[in-house]
C-alpha cells in the first residue's frame, strides 16, 4: 500500500501543474483549430466540385449551341466517318477541345430507341477513338439526364478510356436524341483538390505553431506566480517572515499574492508580539526572583 502511495506521489510530481496547463491548452487549441480547418477544407472541396460541375455543364451547353442536330442524323455506323458532315463536325469539336488545356475529350452521343447510348462523334485522336454507332456501356444517370438538360457527374467516373469528371448538354433541335459531352481527366480534378488540401495542411501547421505558442505562454503565465507562492510558503515554513512576493499580475492572481504577503506580515507581527510578550514575562519573573 505504501509502495502504491509512493508511486502515485512520484507520478503527480513528475507531471507538474504548468505542464498540465501546457498540455491542456495545446491540445484544446489544436483540436479547435484543426476542426475549423477541416470544416473549411470540406467546404472548399465541395465548393470546388460544384464549380467544376457548373463549368463543365455550361461549357457543354455552349458547345451544343454550335452543333446542328440535322447534320448528325445520318451518322449512325462506322462507315459514316467518310461523310463530310462527320469530318466537318469532328474537326470543329477537336478545335474546341484544343482551346482548353484541361479538357480531355469532347464527343456527341445519341440515345437509341432501345435506350442504349451510342457514340456519334468522338474527338479522341488515338486508336481508342469510338466510332459512330459504338455502344457506351458506362452511361451514368447524369449522362442520360444530359439528353434533356445540362448536367454533370456527381463524382469521378471510370470507363475504358480512363477516369473523368464530365458535363453534358442536349444538342439544340435534337429533340432529346443527341447530347454533347465534355470530359476532364481525373488527375486534373485531383490536382485542383490537392491545392486545397495543401492549403488546409498549411493551415493546420500554422494552427499547430499557434497552439504551441499559446500553450507555452499560458504555462509560463501561471508557472511564475505558482513558483513565487511556493517559494514564499517554503520561506515561511523555514521561519523567514521578511520575504515578500514582488510581482504584479494585473489579474485575479494579484489578490492571492497580496493575501499571501498580508498573511506573512500578520505572522511576522504575531511572532514579534509573542517575542515581546515572552521578553516581558521573562523580565517580570526575573524581578520576582530578585
Amino acid at each position: 500500500m505504501q509502495e502504491n502511495s509512493l508511486k502515485l506521489s512520484v507520478m503527480k510530481h513528475s507531471f507538474p501543474l504548468h505542464r498540465k496547463l501546457f498540455v491542456s491548452h495545446f491540445f484544446t487549441t489544436l483540436l479547435v483549430s484543426s476542426a475549423i480547418g477541416f470544416f473549411i477544407y470540406l467546404t472548399a472541396k465541395e465548393s470546388l466540385m460544384n464549380q467544376l460541375r457548373i463549368r463543365l455543364a455550361s461549357s457543354a451547353a455552349l458547345i451544343s449551341q454550335e452543333i446542328d442536330a440535322d447534320t448528325l442524323r445520318d451518322i449512325r455506323q462506322p462507315g459514316d466517318v467518310e461523310k463530310f458532315s462527320y469530318q466537318e463536325t469532328l474537326e470543329q469539336l477537336r478545335a474546341m477541345r484544343r482551346s482548353v488545356d484541361d479538357i480531355a475529350f469532347l464527343y456527341i452521343m445519341r440515345k437509341a430507341p432501345s435506350g442504349e447510348v451510342v457514340f456519334v462523334i468522338d474527338t479522341d485522336e488515338s486508336e481508342e477513338q469510338a466510332l459512330p454507332g459504338q455502344v457506351y456501356q458506362a452511361a451514368t444517370p447524369q449522362l442520360r439526364e444530359g439528353f434533356l438538360r445540362r448536367s454533370a457527374d456527381e463524382e469521378i467516373t471510370r470507363d475504358r478510356w480512363g477516369a473523368f469528371f464530365s458535363g453534358y448538354s442536349p444538342v439544340m433541335n435534337g429533340d432529346g436524341e443527341f447530347l454533347v459531352g465534355i470530359d476532364m481527366r481525373a488527375d486534373e480534378v485531383r490536382s485542383k483538390l490537392d491545392e486545397i488540401q495543401a492549403a488546409a495542411l498549411w493551415g493546420i501547421g500554422i494552427a499547430l505553431l499557434l497552439s504551441w505558442g499559446i500553450a507555452t505562454w499560458m504555462s509560463r503565465h501561471f508557472k511564475r506566480p505558482i513558483d513565487a507562492l511556493l517559494g514564499q510558503i517554503q520561506a515561511v515554513s523555514a521561519g523567514n517572515l521578511d520575504q515578500r512576493i514582488e510581482m504584479r499580475r494585473d489579474d485575479e492572481m494579484d489578490s492571492l499574492l497580496n493575501a499571501i504577503n498580508d498573511m506573512t506580515s500578520d505572522l511576522k507581527r504575531a511572532r514579534d508580539d509573542n517575542l515581546r510578550l515572552a521578553e516581558s514575562l521573562d523580565d517580570t519573573f526575573a524581578e520576582k526572583d530578585v
